[in-house]
């Protein structure tokens, strides 16, 4: 939950800054993402997490702005074949491309999580941590546990819990590999410098709760 007008900072920039783009846009950045074929994802970014916020506040105003962007939000998500619960994700959200995503709430799910396309996290009730990754064409069905940095391989389906720096393969999915790097160790330093960018941010916005 987004409680402060400094969390929507934060996760804007933090999602910002996952996707390849930079936390702040000045005009030639917003002139960049005007033809940029990720604008849409941003866009749909940015109301996610303004959803979140506004969704957590109290009175009038704040409930028809709410609506206001619920609206826009569920406009965006048709137009790129979203369905995702706005409640569920922490903040660095990675979307690399347009297509069917399916995502059930209310869960609690962590941070840099990465969502291909035709994928499924399905209903709610799910706990999952940090740096998940979740390959094109996998899925996640059940009330279930999963730890940190879990890799689920494409058109896996994980209907168990899995424990930290797993890769889960198959269907139904069993665990391939233990001690299995996170995402964004294994696509190299530009990422890692992204993670540890959102992290300093972090520390420098003295944003300590989330």
């Amino acid at each position: 939950m987004i409680k402060s007008k400094l969390e929507l900072k934060f996760y804007i920039a933090s999602d910002r800054i996952m996707n390849e783009f930079p936390a702040k846009r000045n005009l030639i950045q917003i002139l960049k993402e005007f033809v940029s074929p990720q604008k849409d994802i941003l866009r749909f970014l940015r109301l996610l997490r303004k959803v979140q916020y506004y969704n957590s506040k109290k009175g009038l105003l704040s409930k028809l702005i709410s609506i206001l962007i619920k609206i826009r939000y569920n406009r965006t998500s048709q137009k790129l074949g979203f369905s995702i619960d706005y409640s569920s994700f922490g903040y660095g959200l990675v979307i690399p491309h347009y297509g069917t995503i399916v995502v059930g709430g209310p869960n609690k799910i962590g941070n840099f999580a990465v969502l291909h396309t035709s994928t499924c996290i399905a209903g709610g009730g799910k706990t999952i941590g940090d740096g998940l990754y979740l390959s094109s064409g996998s899925q996640i069905i059940g009330y279930l546990n999963i730890g940190d940095n879990v890799t689920i391989a494409s058109h896996s389906l994980v209907i168990h819990d899995c424990k930290n720096n797993t890769l889960q393969a198959g269907a139904p999915a069993t665990t391939k590999r233990t001690q299995y790097p996170s995402w964004y160790q294994r696509d190299g330093d530009t990422y890692t410098k992204r993670v540890e960018l959102v992290k300093n941010l972090k520390k420098i916005w003295n944003i300590d709760k989330i």
